[in-house]
């Protein structure tokens, strides 16, 4: 049985533990960055998905569960309880992409995955809150007043002009994505590099 050459799939914090579907938002650019061929994961870290429904959250108990996972990511049980299902992941295709917004890229970092894996991954990352950059082929977005980013990193690839929150609404991340990807599909038979 053949493996996809290319899937798309979420990695940020989860502003309600244990339900990982994706808002209409993450949704709706999911769809407008995965190529034709390539496989929309449809559930966010840790993928698994969730037989409720997306649901609203406030913003402060949403910034509580998204520092909390933060701080819970750093220490080695989250390591031992993600990495297994990170690995079934991105053995599943070929090549994976991960969208990361905010402390996905921590969470990703943490992960601690072996180099033979980080080469089929690349990471699409928007107000990353790490302390470092991946291991990986990455590419770094920032907002000009993401000030809750700029705390962490202020080494990025491309900025444009936003705050922590609103970036998936910015008109420019969906071309930006695009880019990222096209050199991935390019050599592809199965996906095709032009988006309607």
């Amino acid at each position: 049985m053949s493996i996809p050459l290319l899937q798309v799939a979420f990695i940020t914090g989860r502003s309600m533990p244990g339900n990982q579907a994706l808002s209409p938002e993450q949704q709706a650019f999911l769809e407008q960055v995965t190529p034709p061929g390539a496989l929309p994961v449809s559930a966010n870290f840790p993928w698994e998905n969730s037989r409720a429904g997306w649901q609203p959250c406030g913003l402060l108990r949403a910034s509580l569960n998204n520092a909390r996972e933060y701080l819970n990511a750093r220490k080695p049980e989250f390591t031992r309880r993600y990495q297994p299902v990170a690995l079934a992941l991105l053995e599943s295709a070929e090549h994976t992409v991960l969208l990361a917004g905010s402390c996905g890229l921590a969470l990703f970092n943490q992960l601690a995955l072996p180099p033979a894996l980080l080469e089929r991954v690349s990471v699409f990352a928007w107000g990353p809150v790490a302390h470092q950059r991946p291991g990986c082929r990455h590419f770094l977005v920032q907002g000009s007043q993401d000030l809750i980013s700029r705390l962490w990193l202020r080494d990025v690839d491309a900025y444009i002009h936003s705050g922590h929150m609103g970036y998936l609404s910015h008109p420019e991340l969906v071309p930006l994505c695009r880019n990222f990807i096209a050199p991935l599909i390019a050599r592809s038979s199965t996906c095709n590099v032009y988006w309607p």
